[in-house]
């Protein structure tokens, strides 16, 4: 007895102690707390006060009022949809159980028996907050948080949104029922991609209904939430980042991106699986038959509906407007996607709706664009018309009418080992995949193709990948790619053959586009130079929907349209003026060889800057140039905001090809062409263009302003003079067809051509007092125009018509310190008599420069010499007075000699003064030479005239 006894107050010690451990831990707690529900309380009670009240029953009238694209006086152009269109409202009854139990399963597990927020999840939060070393972190909401957060909040991970959350899911609790919520969550979840609730997920990814969803679909979609860019089983790659061997692609249809899969969803799906099971929502059998299955071969994104020409401008206001969101408010780019596509933001554009139909509406007619010269073989495959090589194959040669890829006999052959061979230069590529330098795999490409619509238009069917494994696939010695007997005994139905012996590819096994993209192609831009606003663009011809190569955006080969920002401008702004002298003569590369050639196919001689300007002068801008320093070019090329000069690696754009003639590496887009030449009108500042203004909620507050980006570049009486010569290549240059009016007097055009080697590409960049404009026009291949950059100028003219109609006549500021004086155009100085008394004619020109930059010194390469006019050559005293005569020659700072040039002469060159004296009078013969008429001395045949008047070349050339 007294044993028990001593065991219970032994007992009895121990709950009391372990009481007061308790009872002491309790006080801590309730002091700690104590001390810190002052601070807690007031922050609780300020968040509180500037929550905004909602309205809970209103649910779907925020549902549908996705963000705006407006603009710049408010009107509606676009209305931001998801992949799948319009958004569909999925009624509570209409969603599947499956998915239903999925996301219940692994979002809130509580969710029908909490009143808005979940103490466990929240206590599991702070664990995680302490963990994170005090840092706020995800996973302590609710769905009814989760729908608070959607529907009225952003996604800043800060306390103050997680206690506007918990008191608006409160909110939605006391006025919704628990399946109106639940409703309500499933058509605002975020899956990425721009794709807002399940039925646009369901769309996305499987191109069906969600009713059509099973088990394994559903536990993939619901885990796709939490990270919609890690769980997703899509990935959008660029096609130059996609590897065949690495990646699976899903669908290639489109001519830049290609969506492959993503297989890093499978741990979260299969946790979704688990957690269902486990809560007998599932059973063992459903569960082990849905983690099996293969979804790779259902994946099969939604296609989107066509939305005209405009889209190209709506997409880059989206795209900007995300890249803003990051930028300036610190956003994820699944915060911003979210914020553009399920926060009803109003975005401003810049878009000029009258300018941008005006410009798609020309953009529709093909009337407005050249022909291609299609050189074809015997086949009817386009040809290079050097080359001979096959750019693009008829269709049905490549093709046969089971869509199965067709590989002639010839192409192909079997070596001893039975490999098959299928040779390089014919129906398939082979590009090598490289990682850290080295050839990782190579990568086998179908050649492209094409049909031609009723018009006689070509189209282009972009060729794709042909799958076969990498470890079946090398090189031969001869680049021939070799498929191992291997890949051949495993995959018999891979090659097929016809009755010819030809190799026939199932439709499975490659891709190739199924849209034509008619060619040519062409882009436009136009901008308020001022403001760096783009009203109005176009990315390509004939082209409907999103997610499109925009050409608008893209770089080309820029050919002389370069020559005002690389050569003319750098030039004016370091001591050079428009009246400067360059000779036009053969010039030579560092091999000896003549380069470059100019347009017109000979040498003008004596020129100045203006000139070269006005026509597109070659050599000219090479010496400009060479003297000036490449760097320079580049430096003045990046300060106008052109981001694509590659000055690395083995090939770059550091040399004269690239910097005075355009040859450039990757090229410069229409976009950043157009807001270069900007600089120029905008008296010498440069405007990063912007292509929208504001972006506001849906209750109309501040969420963003784009200010936009402005640098000088020059002066502005640099500018004004760069701007005048380019005024003189439109009123009688290489541009005359971009002239609004039949003088360019009242509404005045600056610009300048451009075409690229064999007419591939063709420019028109030109400015008025209101608007600055770019036109590419080109192919997407490589295939000669049928006209140059004539067709770029007409085509600019045409859209500029119509965008100015109606403006009144203005002129460009011309700065105070821009001054007129009068030169003599041969030499670049001040003119003297024997200016006026050329040969050719007055070669006195008034000339703008910078005041203090004006010439000093007078014409000292007008010179006047006694000729012996029967023989055309210098007087000596030995020539009778009677054929003497004083004429006006030229003579070069730098003598040229025909004769160490392959004998060519320079236009100018019979005004070049004579080097050599006469020899048909001696002091032993002093009688005139035979033949001379005695009764009228001094009249003797000589040099034809040359006929100025038929000098200046077609206005309507390429240059």
């Amino acid at each position: 007895m007294s044993e028990n006894t001593e065991r219970k107050k032994k007992t009895t010690k121990k709950k009391k102690r372990r009481f007061s451990i308790i009872k002491i831990l309790i006080l801590t707690i309730l002091l700690l707390g104590f001390i810190g529900a002052g601070a807690v309380g007031g922050l609780v009670v300020a968040t509180l006060k500037s929550a905004k009240p909602i309205d809970p029953t209103k649910i779907y009238t925020i549902l549908d009022e996705n963000s705006f694209i407006l603009d710049k006086e408010g009107n509606l152009i676009e209305k931001v949809e998801r992949s799948d269109g319009l958004r569909t409202i999925v009624k509570y009854d209409e969603i599947p159980q499956n998915l239903k139990d999925a996301f219940i399963a692994i979002e809130d597990q509580d969710f029908f028996t909490h009143k808005g927020i979940s103490p466990k999840r929240i206590i599991k939060s702070a664990i995680d907050v302490v963990r994170a070393g005090g840092n706020p972190v995800s996973g302590g909401s609710t769905i009814t948080q989760q729908l608070a957060k959607n529907l009225y909040l952003s996604h800043d991970k800060t306390y103050t949104r997680k206690i506007k959350e918990a008191y608006y899911a409160f909110q939605l609790e006391k006025h919704l029922r628990k399946e109106q919520i639940f409703e309500a969550y499933m058509n605002t979840a975020h899956f990425g991609g721009g794709a807002n609730g399940v039925q646009a997920a369901a769309f996305t990814f499987f191109s069906k209904d969600v009713s059509e969803l099973d088990l394994a679909e559903c536990a993939l979609i619901a885990g796709i939430t939490q990270h919609p860019s890690k769980y997703s089983p899509l990935k959008t790659l660029r096609k130059e980042d996609v590897d065949p061997e690495k990646h699976h692609i899903v669908d290639d249809s489109d001519s830049i991106y290609t969506v492959v899969y993503d297989d890093r969803y499978k741990d979260r799906q299969q946790l979704v699986l688990r957690v269902m099971k486990n809560k007998n929502m599932i059973t063992e059998e459903e569960y082990n038959q849905a983690i099996n299955e293969d979804l790779k071969p259902r994946l099969k994104p939604g296609k989107q509906q066509s939305q005209g020409i405009s889209s190209f401008f709506v997409d880059l206001v989206k795209q900007d407007v995300i890249e803003a969101l990051k930028k300036e408010l610190g956003k994820t780019d699944e915060e911003a996607l979210d914020m553009l596509y399920n926060q009803g933001l109003r975005i401003y554009s810049t878009m000029d709706l009258k300018m941008q139909k005006s410009l798609e509406t020309v953009y529709q007619d093909s009337k407005n664009f050249p022909n291609l010269i299609a050189k074809k073989d015997g086949a009817g495959n386009l040809i290079n018309n050097k080359s001979k090589a096959i750019l693009m194959y008829k269709l049905e040669n490549l093709i046969n009418s089971k869509e199965e890829l067709i590989i002639p006999k010839s192409d192909y052959k079997y070596d001893a080992a039975g490999n098959l061979v299928l040779l390089k230069g014919k129906r398939l590529s082979f590009e090598p995949l490289y990682e850290n330098g080295e050839v990782k795999g190579i990568q086998v490409l179908v050649k492209d193709a094409y049909i031609q619509n009723s018009a006689k238009e070509y189209l282009m069917l972009k060729g794709g990948v042909l799958r076969i494994a990498a470890q079946h696939k090398q090189y031969d010695e001869q680049k021939n790619l070799v498929v191992s007997k291997e890949f051949l005994d495993s995959n018999p139905q891979f090659f097929q053959k016809d009755g010819s012996e030809n190799l026939l590819i199932s439709k499975d096994d490659y891709t190739m586009s199924d849209k034509g993209v008619i060619q040519p192609q062409s882009s436009m831009v136009i901008m308020d130079y001022r403001s760096g606003e783009i009203k109005a663009l176009v990315g390509g011809r004939d082209i409907k929907g999103r997610k499109l190569y925009n050409r608008a955006t893209n770089p080309r080969q820029p050919g002389s349209s370069i020559k005002p920002l690389s050569v003319f401008t750098p030039a004016l702004d370091n001591g050079w003026t428009a009246a400067s002298v360059v000779d036009d003569v053969p010039n030579y590369d560092h091999t000896g060889k003549m380069w470059p050639r100019n347009y017109y196919n000979s040498f003008w001689g004596l020129s100045t800057l203006r000139d070269g300007v006005q026509w597109s002068m070659n050599v000219l801008s090479v010496k400009v140039v060479e003297r000036l320093g490449v760097n320079t070019s580049v430096e003045y090329l990046k300060k106008m905001g052109i981001t694509t000069v590659d000055e690395k690696g083995g090939t770059n754009d550091l040399n004269l090809a690239s910097m005075s003639l355009g040859g450039m590496t990757r090229g410069i887009s229409p976009l950043e062409m157009t807001a270069a030449y900007g600089s120029l009108a905008n008296q010498g500042v440069y405007m990063k263009p912007k292509s929208f203004i504001k972006i506001t909620d849906r209750e109309g507050n501040l969420i963003l302003e784009n200010g936009g980006y402005k640098n000088r570049v020059v002066s502005p009486e640099v500018a004004y003079i760069i701007t005048d010569m380019m005024r003189s290549v439109v009123s009688g240059g290489t541009g005359q067809r971009a002239k609004l009016d039949q003088g360019n007097a009242n509404i005045p055009v600056a610009g300048k051509t451009g075409t690229t080697t064999d007419n591939y590409d063709a420019w028109f960049v030109g400015y008025t007092p209101y608007y600055v404009g770019a036109v590419w026009i080109g192919n997407d291949v490589q295939i000669e125009l049928n006209s140059g950059s004539a067709m770029s100028a007409q085509l600019w003219k045409t859209v500029m018509a119509q965008v100015h109609q109606g403006l009144p006549a203005k002129n460009f500021d011309r700065p105070e310190n821009v001054i007129s004086v009068q030169v003599d155009k041969i030499s670049g100085k001040r003119p003297t008599e024997l200016s006026l008394r050329d040969p050719r004619g007055s070669q006195v020109h008034t000339e703008l420069f910078v005041k203090g930059t004006e010439p000093k010194e007078h014409d000292d390469v007008h010179v006047e010499v006694e000729i012996d006019t029967s023989t055309g050559k210098l007087a000596t005293p030995y020539c009778p007075p009677t054929l003497v005569e004083k004429r006006v020659f030229v003579r070069r700072p730098i003598p040229y000699n025909p004769s160490a040039n392959n004998g060519i002469v320079p236009r100018d060159y019979p005004y070049e003064v004579p080097t050599a004296e006469c020899t048909a009078h001696s002091q032993y013969n002093q009688d005139p030479p035979a033949g001379d008429n005695p009764t009228t001395p001094g009249v003797i045949d000589s040099l034809p005239e040359l006929d100025i008047n038929n000098l200046t070349e077609d206005p309507n050339y390429s240059d």
